[in-house]
């Protein structure tokens, strides 16, 4: 990844920075300090100008000066302060090549190799050596003699090149570790959000299953009680099933409730989907008191034992949701029948169609309904490997509506899961 100098440095304007200040400063003070002890000029480079080198020891002040003053910039600029101090170096060469000025042009160098974005741009700095090269040869007319010359350039370029490099490329790799760790931790926040999206989900499920059918269970009686003459001793029953259900449900509510208050972790939601549900035996006496007129064929309570306990669960709801039903649409009447053969469980819910026409059912809200839909219902048989039927029949001139269930006494596999027919109860 390319970081951008400012990004580097974390600047903002365009006024130069302390440290850049305090690197131009050291820089002179230590060109001043050569200079006092006498420190001349390298003598492989001639000097064009009418002076000896000693009469030109104090102007290489000058060229000095001038580097120091663009070190100010060279994180902010570091290739226009490159250039800068370049030319200022060529001039440098027509007294002499000075130490104190080729040490700030190879701190340009490793400024320009670190802050500078593109190995290419980077490496084009070996063009600059050789228009030097190239410089040197023309004013020493003698390329044994600029030899030594040009060895102190290339050395002081290449290392300064290379560090600057090496600098650069801790940061980059900082900076993809970074962005590997800012990931990282992006990703668990979304798992993170997926995981509370499928805990409040099941909440949700969890809060139907629980609740749904002390309601429906309500509805049910209060409907047939509406249905039928009054009855003071029938009345009495109707009412005290009905207060039953409605304990039962604040019972199951407020255990819910006490749950989502302490839940923490992702343990404590296995509280929540280890609640017992109505039996299916409790189940069938409910609706049976409610007025359905139920044939059952088989042992539906044996049959449902024999089943895992999720399987089962989901049985008893598909019975009630297809029962209740029946009482709301049909004509009050329903068979039941679950046998196992094998390995395979069937339960099938049949009941006779109402006189009006599918179309007039399908638009009739089902207060009765726990809404479990028969879609869901498709879907959660899936899930346990087995399959799911739900349509209309003829039998003998008669219309039927008949749900079907089959699943595996030991569910190990995904089944397929279809609706058949148009949705009358929906």
């Amino acid at each position: 990844m390319t970081v951008q100098a400012s990004t580097s440095s974390g600047l903002t304007g365009n006024k130069p920075i302390g440290r850049d200040i305090f690197s131009g400063l050291v820089f002179l003070t230590l060109g001043l300090v050569l200079l006092a002890l006498g420190v001349h000029a390298f003598e492989q480079y001639p000097v064009l100008w009418p002076f000896t080198a000693d009469q030109l020891h104090w102007w290489h002040t000058l060229p000095l000066a001038l580097t120091c003053i663009a070190t100010w910039y060279q994180t902010r600029y570091p290739l226009a302060v490159y250039w800068i101090i370049t030319g200022v170096l060529i001039i440098d060469m027509t007294m002499g090549v000075h130490l104190a000025v080729l040490l700030v042009w190879g701190n340009a160098v490793y400024n320009t190799a670190r802050y500078t974005p593109g190995r290419m741009l980077r490496w084009s700095l070996v063009g600059i050596g050789l228009a030097i090269f190239v410089w040197i040869v023309a004013l020493t007319g003698d390329l044994g003699r600029s030899v030594g010359g040009i060895f102190q350039v290339v050395v002081v370029a290449v290392i300064s090149l290379w560090w600057g490099s090496e600098v650069r490329g801790g940061y980059e790799r900082a900076e993809m570790e970074r962005l590997k760790s800012l990931a990282a931790r992006r990703r668990e926040e979304l798992e993170r959000q997926e995981l509370l999206r499928r805990q409040r989900a099941d909440f949700a499920a969890q809060l139907h299953d629980t609740i749904s059918s002390h309601l429906s269970t309500i509805a049910l009686y209060t409907t047939g009680a509406l249905d039928m003459p009054r009855q003071a001793d029938k009345d009495r029953n109707v009412l005290a099933e009905i207060r039953h259900a409605a304990l039962a449900a604040l019972k199951d509510m407020r255990e819910l409730i006490d749950v989502l208050r302490t839940f923490t972790t992702q343990d404590d939601h296995n509280q929540l989907v280890t609640h017992d549900p109505v039996s299916l035996d409790e189940l069938l006496q409910r609706l049976r008191s409610a007025g359905l007129e139920l044939s059952v064929t088989g042992k539906p309570v044996d049959s449902i034992n024999r089943l895992e306990p999720a399987a089962a669960r989901l049985v008893t709801q598909v019975v009630q949701e297809a029962l209740t039903n029946a009482y709301k649409h049909g004509d009050g009447t329903a068979s039941l029948d679950i046998v196992v053969d094998d390995d395979v469980m069937t339960c099938s819910i049949k009941n006779p169609m109402p006189s009006i026409s599918i179309d007039q059912v399908s638009q009739t809200p089902t207060g009765l309904s726990g809404g479990f839909g028969l879609g869901s219902m498709a879907a959660a048989v899936d899930d346990l490997g087995g399959c799911f039927t739900a349509g209309v029949h003829s039998d003998k001139g008669h219309r039927f509506w008949t749900v079907s269930v089959e699943l595996p006494v030991t569910p190990n596999h995904h089944g397929h899961a279809q609706t058949a027919g148009n949705n009358p109860k929906e």
